[in-house]
């Protein structure tokens, strides 16, 4: 698909894309005409929370959240069967910078979350330690799923959701989750007999 009028200008020595020229085609193609962006992308990012969600009642399934790797915004347009592929990746490149950052941020921050915990359970399982993998994945379903909420948001506009001590606070938040289910791996038989035994809610708790 080509772009419609889509030229590379000049200005004192720098070029840039025409602004103007990508926001007359969006109306209709489903990208957000404030921000440039699209929720289409989230799909990806989706796909592995529902997976990791499963894996404490199918393990097995861990097999395919392993598979699962992060992909650039325009890598995923261009594998997609989204209609306007092109428009998007163009929009992309082109989305103002108050929009970009912390969309790109909240990405980073999910695709950390599925990395780390596809690490924690990949060990949990090595060590048939099926407790931590239960104490574990809802809270990191809660971590990534909010940094998706965080990344839509951006999408339809709201710019201001993802300050500089947010991301700090949301950086330490994980880093507590991922210690605290640490401690659940090193429980004796015993007291994770006792765990198991426990609802969520009192699991939580431990960790609060």
């Amino acid at each position: 698909m080509m772009l419609a009028n889509q030229e590379t200008a000049i200005d004192k020595g720098e070029s840039y894309v025409d602004l103007e020229s990508i926001r007359a085609q969006l109306p209709g193609s489903n990208i957000d005409e404030t921000s440039f962006l699209a929720t289409d992308y989230l799909n990806h990012l989706n796909e592995a929370v529902m997976m990791l969600e499963m894996v404490p009642d199918m393990p097995d399934l861990f097999e395919e959240v392993q598979a699962w790797e992060p992909k650039s915004y325009q890598q995923h347009f261009l594998d997609s069967s989204f209609q306007a592929k092109e428009l998007a990746v163009a929009a992309y490149e082109a989305a103002p910078q108050e929009f970009r950052i912390p969309f790109d941020k909240a990405v980073e921050l999910a695709d950390k979350g599925i990395k780390d915990s596809k690490d924690a359970i990949e060990q949990a399982l090595a060590a048939g330690d099926h407790v931590s993998i239960a104490a574990l994945v809802p809270d990191a379903s809660t971590h990534i799923r909010h940094m998706i909420d965080i990344a839509s948001a951006v999408i339809h506009g709201n710019h201001n959701v993802l300050p500089a001590d947010k991301i700090m606070e949301i950086e330490m938040d994980w880093q507590a989750t991922l210690s605290g289910n640490m401690m659940a791996g090193g429980m004796t038989e015993e007291e994770k007999i006792d765990l198991e035994a426990m609802g969520q809610d009192d699991i939580d708790a431990l960790f609060d």
